[in-house]
């Protein structure tokens, strides 16, 4: 009898259990292989891998997906628990986790084009494709850059990377700036990357990975993220996770 009735208060309760398991956050998409939408599913490594700290950490996680200047412009007055792909000074008011994923950002270029990209400050050439608000968080325009504190004219912001590279090949710009596997993700897809790079021109200018966090409402989350987190890479989930998307030799997450 006990039994029963302890059994039939588990079912009674399990909703409002199975409710505060849950929590709610925004990613940008559009941003293969780390999130896009495949349908009406959400795939990518990013996703995945916040999938797996939250879930290892005992919560269902829902999303949505928005224009990275709009998920940070409504958080604050949004039911949304995180959001993601943040730097220390976005959100500035809410705590934020460890990194747990570094972007490789490159400028591209078509060999045939001839161009020479030493430094940063030779894009101010060039009509230039760029992911929305790349240029802050890479903080271009910081001093000491020689470039402008304001992203400048002759760059165009683009918050779906199939239509930035769709742009590039277009010849609608002279330069491309974003993550070289985003790159080369959809440039394959869409059919305009020939079998290798010979055509094109990597210029690494900007030599440090950008690394991105995820910022949560409750304070307390902060903590309990970053312990999953190392958990997921110290039981290989994290690179099994970058594998299974062919992507290889990224760095562990850092503080």
């Amino acid at each position: 009898m006990r039994k029963r009735w302890q059994f039939a208060l588990f079912l009674i309760l399990l909703p409002a259990l199975s409710a505060a398991e849950e929590l709610t956050g925004t990613f940008a998409a559009g941003k293969a292989p780390y999130l896009w939408a495949d349908g009406a599913e959400i795939r990518g490594a990013e996703r995945d891998i916040v999938d797996a700290v939250l879930r290892r950490a005992g919560y269902r996680v829902t999303i949505q997906t928005m224009p990275k200047r709009r998920l940070m412009a409504e958080f604050a007055g949004s039911n949304v628990d995180f959001t993601t792909g943040l730097q220390p000074s976005d959100l500035p008011d809410y705590c934020h986790t460890a990194i747990y994923m570094s972007y490789h950002n490159v400028a591209i270029t078509l060999r045939s084009r001839h161009i020479v990209l030493d430094d940063v400050t030779q894009l101010l050439r060039y009509k230039v494709a760029i992911r929305q608000y790349l240029y802050e968080d890479l903080d271009i325009g910081r001093p000491g850059s020689n470039m402008p504190v304001v992203m400048p004219d002759n760059f165009v912001e683009f918050h779906a990377q199939d239509q930035q590279v769709r742009f590039f090949y277009a010849g609608r710009s002279d330069v491309i700036v974003l993550d070289h596997s985003i790159f080369q993700w959809y440039a394959k897809r869409l059919g305009l990357l020939t079998g290798s790079n010979e055509e094109l021109d990597v210029h690494d200018i900007f030599p440090e990975r950008h690394g991105v966090r995820a910022a949560f409402r409750n304070g307390k989350m902060c903590a309990l993220f970053n312990r999953n987190l190392a958990a997921i890479v110290a039981d290989g989930t994290y690179r099994s996770i970058w594998k299974s998307y062919g992507i290889e030799g990224v760095p562990d997450p850092s503080p």
